[in-house]
């Protein structure tokens, strides 16, 4: 073993005298498991695809495709399982933090199995949108649990799967990883037919992913000059933080109110592929090194001092944010692959984004120009992505990575959900880039029509997604419809993206 396994006793996964593998779950879980809602069972991330079906035989019908890809698709969600086994795992919890433990069970029996994938694999028919099921009827659930959505629209058969892990389990990345193994899988099984052979269980816990910790440089003890470097860049973001107008999302003006909380729905804008090589070129003249990422994160915070109150003097206002760090490039091999997609191997940035603006006075209805607005702040984003991008497996965001979770972890007396006085609705936006980079559109006879995922807002949060799919960009968010209504927010993304139009003098409408 590597210095660094040897050190982490506690996080290496152990095998009972029952049969019960486990270990203590670290920062980054414990994080997520804090977040979980009341009566959720977890706190979730979510992959989608819609696709169809196009077997090679031509006379096949409704009903028997219907059979065959839900035949196809359960066999290969028990092949998933067996490769990514951490998907079938859950936490115990102990008194404390400190006793909360993940645990991987085999199973005793066949019959167990199959209670299993009839639990973890549901089919469910409806006549409208997928989404809508999605955003108004999905029920909870505590572990991964895979969604096969079967929808007519037209007289066509239009399916689409949602795969639902909590993300204590994986994260953004590598749920889009599994969605794309999950699909691998099934046009190999539909390939090979009846000769496809399961994998038999009993050694598949040796593909149970190992935490961050040991994969990575992270240390398991910090030095004096490591703590007293954190401490000094959460003094710089404690300053970035403390700010009079930090922006947030308004409310609705009529948001669903409720004792045991909102619903979590997704709304989404798409642009044409020919808008979207527009934004692209814009990007690459704006500025050197500015990518879509950075102008739509500046449009963001634009969009939002858009929407403050307007006073009789301009005011001064600031978008603050710790964007996501994908840590799988970092990873020694072979745990850098979609292998171990089942692990959230990935970062909150250690420094803090701060982005000043100016609401313009009443009697000043048009402010900064919006080309030169989106241009300055554009390269402040460029720098501040540069400043936190890992350059090594050493870098402070690798290694800080446990004790920016544990201080964003909120004590288990606090509901990080609960209503407090007036909700503060930040709006942070990740971005996921080309999702065909890790989805691909084709798996056999399974075509991929469109690809999306989604992750949860904590409290009065609106979680935004920047992603491309089939050449056209698409901005997404996640909320809570306590504090949001639909149309409010869809119409908050139709801002975000007018802001990207116009900055980059984009002559389009929405």
């Amino acid at each position: 073993m590597t210095s660094a396994e040897s050190l982490y006793h506690r996080l290496q996964w152990t095998k009972s005298q029952e049969g019960v593998w486990s270990r203590d779950i670290n920062e980054c879980e414990r994080f997520y498991q804090s977040s979980i809602r009341s009566g959720e069972g977890c706190y979730p991330v979510t992959a989608c695809s819609s696709f169809t079906f196009e077997p090679s035989e031509t006379t096949a019908t409704n009903d028997i495709e219907e059979h065959v890809v839900e035949t196809v698709l359960r066999k290969a969600w028990t092949v998933l399982h067996y490769h990514h086994p951490s998907l079938r795992t859950h936490v115990e919890r102990g008194g404390d933090s400190s006793g909360w433990r993940r645990i991987y069970p085999t199973f005793k029996d066949k019959g167990e199995e199959k209670g299993w994938l009839d639990w973890t694999f549901k089919v469910i028919d409806v006549d409208g949108d997928p989404l809508q099921w999605y955003n108004n009827t999905s029920a909870p659930f505590e572990i991964s649990t895979l969604f096969l959505i079967r929808s007519k629209e037209k007289g066509k058969y239009l399916d689409h799967v949602f795969l639902r892990c909590p993300h204590d389990i994986t994260d953004g990345v590598g749920i889009l990883h599994l969605l794309n193994n999950l699909f691998t899988h099934a046009a190999l099984v539909y390939e090979q037919g009846t000769q496809y052979v399961l994998p038999a269980w009993g050694n598949e816990h040796e593909n149970l992913s190992p935490c961050i910790q040991l994969v990575t440089g992270i240390p398991e003890s910090y030095t004096e000059s490591q703590i007293k470097r954190f401490e000094e860049i959460q003094i710089r973001n404690r300053a970035t933080y403390t700010h009079p107008g930090l922006l947030s999302l308004p409310t609705s003006s009529s948001p669903t109110t409720s004792s045991q909380g909102g619903k979590r729905q997704r709304v989404a804008v798409s642009v044409s592929q020919t808008t979207t090589e527009k934004i692209l070129r814009g990007c690459k003249v704006l500025n050197t090194g500015v990518t879509v990422t950075h102008v739509f994160i500046s449009a963001l915070a634009i969009a939002l001092s858009e929407l403050q109150l307007r006073k009789d003097k301009p005011y001064a206002v600031r978008y603050a944010n710790q964007t996501m760090i994908n840590l799988r490039p970092y990873c020694r091999e072979p745990y850098n692959t979609p292998e171990y997609a089942d692990a959230p191997y990935h970062a909150v940035s250690t420094q803090a984004l701060g982005i000043d603006l100016v609401v313009p006075g009443s009697a000043d209805p048009s402010g900064v120009s919006k080309v030169d607005e989106l241009t300055k702040l554009s390269v402040q984003v460029r720098d501040y992505f540069k400043a936190v991008r890992p350059v090594s497996s050493v870098d402070d965001n690798i290694i800080f990575s446990p004790l920016v979770f544990k201080r964003l972890t909120p004590p288990l007396s606090l509901d990080p959900h609960a209503v407090l006085g007036t909700p503060i609705c930040p709006v942070p936006l990740s971005s996921i880039g080309n999702i065909a980079s890790m989805v691909s559109p084709v798996h056999g006879p399974f075509k991929l029509s469109w690809v999306w995922r989604a992750s949860e807002p904590i409290g009065a949060g609106v979680a935004v997604l920047l992603a491309t799919w089939d050449g056209r960009i698409e901005l997404s968010a996640v909320f809570d419809t306590r504090y949001h209504s639909a149309e409010y927010v869809e119409k908050f993304l139709g801002r975000i993206m007018a802001c990207v139009l116009e900055g980059l003098s984009i002559d389009e409408h929405l």
